[in-house]
């Protein structure tokens, strides 16, 4: 629900000029920023960096360029008498070539440890990890000269450290390594490490137009902590304990409403020394007994209304926490449209945090997309 609210359109940004002379460069910078977003299909990744977002209470997410490759053979010339000696034309065509936005993987992704959250000049450095396959990394790496001569597959390969995904677990060792990325700010510093080879060293890639320098990543958290830490509270965190409750008193009233229907019966008689006596109850099938007036049948009442009304409480307790109400999920809570709209955007305001947050972290990401535009 919070998924379909937050990224019901691709995010799009007020550009002000700070003088009259840059009105047509607004425009023209305002219009690159919203092509950027169309043609990476980046509203895909805003889609994760949400889920993220609401499950884990942090997300993070990056901004930078991408050019992608592939040198291919087109037929030039075709033989139908011998197609083996069809000639082809070497080229080398782009794929992609513009500015890539990525979803990172919380449990892969670190932020300085001194960060505090609503304040960008705190984070000074970041590192996050990849898996690749060995030949991809090749492709995007072998450019710099230290990787045919020291990188070799390996490291810890697993999708996250200490959990093996099957995808991973059934590929050999040699198919996959482990890449690391690191970005310091005070030091300009951008560095690609190869299962332990510095494979990159280099001046980070994203600066404005007066040189002053930029991290590529963007992040934010869902609720506040505290106020010392950026890692938030997510909505799995605000509703675990009124959900445990909820699910336990659901059970309980479902049993009691299988019992009410499922009866259970008690009966006299012999107890022989193969078998216990006891009777499994199977609907549709009559058992002969010595007596049928001495089977009891224990009559259990249903949940009753107490136990339907208790369930709708402890519901909006668990809706209460998370700040995903229901009129937000489409139900019906007036009969004229203007109560439906007072009831959808007093639900809203319940999520105003998480909003503004994800507008924050969009305010970044949309600083670094300028800063890439005016330097490609």
């Amino acid at each position: 629900t919070a998924q379909s609210i937050l990224v019901d359109q691709n995010p799009t940004g007020v550009f002000t000029p700070t003088n009259k002379k840059y009105q047509a460069t607004t425009e023209l910078m305002k219009q690159l920023y919203n092509r950027s977003w169309d043609y990476a299909k980046s509203k895909q990744q805003l889609k994760l960096f949400v889920h993220n977002l609401s499950k884990y209470g942090w997300a993070i997410a990056r901004t930078s360029p991408l050019k992608i490759t592939r040198k291919v053979k087109i037929p030039k010339e075709y033989n139908p008498d011998d197609p083996e000696a069809t000639k082809y034309d070497e080229k080398e065509v782009i794929e992609y070539n513009d500015i890539f936005r990525e979803n990172l993987d919380v449990r892969n992704a670190w932020i300085y440890d001194m960060t505090r959250p609503n304040n960008e000049f705190s984070m000074r450095d970041l590192c996050f990890r990849k898996v690749y396959a060995f030949d991809s990394a090749a492709d995007e790496f072998s450019k710099y000269p230290f990787w045919d001569k020291f990188v070799q597959a390996g490291g810890i390969t697993d999708d996250t450290i200490g959990q093996k995904t099957v995808v991973n677990a059934e590929k050999e060792e040699k198919d996959l390594v482990e890449i690391y990325f690191y970005e310091y700010r005070l030091k300009d510093l951008f560095m690609v490490i190869a299962n332990g080879v510095p494979v990159v060293i280099a001046p980070l890639p994203v600066s404005d137009s007066k040189g002053n320098k930029k991290l590529s990543c963007w992040q934010t958290y869902w609720n506040t902590r505290h106020s010392q830490s950026p890692y938030g509270i997510g909505i799995y965190e605000s509703i675990r304990y009124d959900q445990a409750f909820l699910d336990r008193v659901r059970n309980m009233t479902i049993d009691q409403l299988t019992m009410s229907i499922y009866k259970m019966f008690f009966y006299t008689g012999t107890q022989t020394l193969q078998d216990t006596g006891d009777i499994k109850i199977v609907p549709g099938v009559g058992k002969q007994v010595l007596n049928p007036k001495d089977i009891n049948w224990l009559e259990v009442p249903g949940p009753g209304k107490d136990a339907y009304v208790g369930l709708e409480l402890f519901q909006k307790d668990v809706d209460k926490a998370s700040g995903i109400t229901e009129p937000l999920m489409g139900e019906i809570t007036g009969k004229t449209a203007f109560e439906l709209a007072q009831a959808k955007e007093a639900a809203l305001k319940r999520l105003k945090t998480p909003l503004d947050n994800i507008l924050d972290a969009l305010g970044q990401e949309g600083y670094i997309t300028l800063s890439l535009i005016q330097l490609l």
